[in-house]
């Protein structure tokens, strides 16, 4: 395993990190602030503490990750070549977001670069099997 910057914050919010709304999806006809219900479901807050950010430093930007499913999705979706569209990324999820405000357009573009791309998705992953290994323990 290669040394990977990265670490776990809390939040007292874990819908605030920037995949929340694009990964986890509100199961009722309520607000996705308001909802109680997501799929796939919220991670659990830490007493004491909040929910757990995992925070991965790559080309001096800070991915932040409030559940193991953003993370997973991320990679995923950095993977794919060509990158896809933020337009179609967009239109995958109900609630009427727009292109603009889908994670993938918040990225540097050094990073949506393809080099630094195949990087953050190494690095990333790692990242993700560690975080699922540490889920069985």
């Amino acid at each position: 395993m290669t040394k990977v910057k990265h670490w776990i914050e809390y939040a007292s919010d874990w819908r605030n990190e920037p995949m929340a709304y694009w990964v986890h999806a509100q199961k009722s006809d309520e607000a996705w602030h308001a909802a109680r219900e997501y799929e796939p479901p919220v991670p659990q807050a830490v007493a004491h503490k909040g929910f757990p950010v995992v925070c991965v430093e790559i080309e001096s930007f800070i991915f932040r990750f409030s559940s193991v499913e953003q993370l997973a999705e991320c990679v995923s979706v950095l993977s794919l070549v060509p990158l896809p569209t933020t337009r179609s990324l967009s239109r995958q999820r109900d609630g009427g977001a727009g292109p603009n405000s889908h994670w993938l357009s918040r990225l540097p573009a050094k990073i949506k670069a393809p080099k630094a791309r195949l990087k953050a998705v190494a690095v990333l992953n790692e990242v993700l099997q560690a975080q699922l290994a540490s889920r069985k323990a």
